[in-house]
């Protein structure tokens, strides 16, 4: 019988203050643990302290960034890695590398690894290499001929299947659309 953590992924969404993550600020990272015969079975979001925020003009417009209101419920660094890998490991009790899954990945995963770097902690110590994109998905479809309209975005995506997003540009909000992208994704899959 498989196990119960091989079915699960923890999708991932990030804001930041612009796109290179050496350069830019990680402000908030949303998480979702997601479950193949659940659904959704844990959420959580973390937003990140920092001395200097490094954040472009389109980035405060894009996510509404707010200094004083982020230092306000935000947390140091340490803390928020720390808190990210107890809440993961909790769903996944056989310390296996946590797989993660999200809507162009890489692009958040970048800045975790910076995080993580910056913090003298090992990424690849807890999260797996190997990782799922809704967006390759999406495209994989798009080219058997399944689909016929190529979106190339999350938010075009997330329309075209009727995806209501609570907040968009927010991490938590992004992360369950992401997620009920994904279901919708299987689903047409197994038809």
């Amino acid at each position: 019988m498989e196990k119960t953590a091989n079915k699960r992924l923890v999708f991932i969404d990030t804001e930041t203050g612009g796109v290179i993550p050496e350069k830019h600020s990680l402000l908030s990272i949303g998480l979702v643990i997601w479950d193949a015969d659940q659904g959704i079975i844990g959420k959580q979001e973390y937003f990140i302290k920092s001395a200097r925020y490094v954040v472009t003009q389109e980035a405060k417009r894009i996510n509404k960034f707010k200094r004083l209101h982020h230092n306000m419920i935000a947390e140091d660094a340490a803390s928020v890695i720390n808190k990210m890998i107890d809440y993961c490991q909790s769903f996944f009790p056989d310390n296996i590398a946590i797989p993660l899954a999200g809507h162009n990945i890489q692009f958040d995963v970048g800045f975790l690894k910076v995080l993580f770097k910056k913090n003298n902690r090992s990424f690849g110590q807890y999260f797996s290499h190997r990782m799922i994109d809704t967006y390759s998905v999406y495209k994989t479809i798009v080219l058997s001929g399944v689909i016929e309209e190529n979106i190339d975005s999350s938010a075009n995506a997330f329309s075209y299947f009727n995806i209501r997003v609570d907040e968009r540009h927010d991490a938590l909000s992004d992360c369950i659309a992401t997620v009920e992208l994904y279901e919708k994704l299987i689903r047409l899959i197994q038809k």
